[in-house]
């Protein structure tokens, strides 16, 4: 209903918490909301469910957006090599670009340095992502909007052409005069464009097994033991132990566990430390056994990202459990469920299941993870969220969850994330093993 000035002031006083300043991207009416938060939780009684990031707290695909958004640059000014252009500034930008929804990273990377962008490129690139896109793409909804900015582009002619069969050279010569380059509003959609062209492809190369093919792209060198998506620390030991499928078991996974917070906190154990890290996690499993949590994935990538990412990440955890010295019966849980996500995951929650205008740090994904996994308001101080990002930890708070774990890695270390109850930089493995993933009725030692 309408309500006067004086209602909406009320209601905003009688919160006595912190609030949010979200910015809109520069298409949307207000420009800014303001956002009531849940009360900060250092910890949670009897805790019911947890949420957690994708890109950079669940899995390292985050190097790889990374590299698809300084391609929009490179693609658009035509310096193509880090002697032309070095890439983005790391202390200045990185926190604009992790974290929020693909057009707010695209608006600020376009604004930044718009100077070198050259129209000639841009009208190139676009055409030749409209091209990829709709000849070789698999996201339906992004062949939508693809086609869609070519009718805005006053060029609707191109999708036939495409379609039947025309070379990106002859659409390029065909229509690159009729494109608006300089209006910024219509450079930032071809922008996006051109990010999802860039890194749907390298998702294709890695569902394709080329993974080496995708390292020297990306990296300028060859494939390392590790895997191009691969589980965060942590990870591996973490979703089977919350969903209460190691039970007793779960101390045969201390030495992953172990192995994954010196690295990821650079401190070493002393050797009485790691003695007791077996029995931690065997209480921990059987507490988790009789009450398993829900979990969320939540993500601002769309679900075509998400469905190749994870399904990539599930195949290292997968190994990890093949290659321990679990029982066959919990391996064979475990394992069932990491062909099948379904299984693992009670709300698996991406940009697709929202709208581009509501990602993060709009609260709107992880309430519907709230929603999916069947947590209602009186129970949200039940649930720990974890997140890698300034955004994300405020659309944890901004949905009512009052226990935010920041796990920043080092891409996301410079961001402002005061909105946390708690920043881990040693990641998941420092939660489980220094703080009982901050769960009071889980007391072990």
């Amino acid at each position: 209903m309408i309500v006067e000035k004086n209602t909406a002031i009320n209601f905003l006083s009688s919160h006595e918490g912190e609030f949010a300043e979200v910015k809109n991207p520069s298409y949307i009416y207000p420009p800014v909301e303001y956002y009531p938060l849940s009360q900060k939780l250092k910890s949670v009684n009897h805790l019911k469910a947890a949420l957690m990031d994708m890109d950079g707290t669940t899995t390292t695909t985050e190097v790889l957006c990374i590299y698809s958004l300084e391609e929009v640059v490179r693609k658009m000014s035509g310096k193509l090599t880090r002697d032309e252009w070095k890439g983005v500034d790391h202390e200045q930008d990185l926190s604009h670009i992790i974290g929020n929804s693909t057009t707010k990273h695209v608006e600020y990377l376009l604004d930044k340095y718009g100077e070198m962008l050259k129209s000639l490129n841009i009208s190139r690139e676009f055409l030749r992502a409209a091209h990829w896109t709709l000849t070789h793409g698999m996201d339906t909804q992004r062949k939508a909007e693809v086609a869609q900015n070519l009718r805005n582009n006053n060029i609707p002619g191109a999708i036939n052409d495409i379609r039947d069969g025309m070379s990106e050279d002859s659409l390029f010569e065909k229509y690159s005069q009729q494109i608006n380059s300089h209006d910024f509003g219509n450079r930032v959609n071809m922008g996006i464009d051109i990010y999802y062209e860039t890194y749907h492809r390298i998702l294709a190369l890695l569902k394709e097994g080329k993974s080496q093919q995708v390292r020297m792209q990306v990296f300028g060198e060859p494939l390392s033991e590790e895997n191009m998506i691969s589980p965060m620390p942590g990870i591996a030991v973490l979703l089977p132990l919350i969903k209460g499928w190691l039970g007793e078991e779960a101390g045969v996974l201390a030495e992953t566990l172990i192995g994954d917070y010196e690295k990821s906190t650079g401190r070493s154990l002393t050797e009485s430390q790691k003695k007791q890290i077996p029995g931690k996690l065997q209480k921990m499993g059987v507490a988790f056994e009789n009450q398993p949590l829900k979990l969320g994935l939540v993500t601002s990538s769309i679900f075509y990202e998400a469905n190749i990412v994870i399904q990539e990440v599930l195949k290292v955890v997968k190994k990890v459990i093949e290659d321990s010295s679990l029982s066959d019966k919990r391996k064979k849980i475990i394992c069932n469920a990491c062909d099948d996500y379904h299984q693992l995951y009670d709300a698996f929650v991406t940009a697709s299941d929202s709208s581009e205008i509501r990602l993060k740090p709009h609260r709107d994904l992880y309430s519907i993870a709230l929603h999916k996994t069947g947590m209602l308001p009186p129970d949200f101080d039940k649930c720990i969220g974890f997140e890698d990002s300034e955004s994300g930890t405020v659309a944890i708070r901004a949905a009512g969850i009052g226990c935010c774990i920041a796990v920043p890695f080092a891409e996301t270390s410079g961001h402002n994330l005061k909105a946390a109850s708690h920043i881990l930089k040693g990641g998941v493995p420092e939660a489980i093993i220094d703080h009982n993933l901050f769960s009071k009725n889980m007391t072990v030692s």
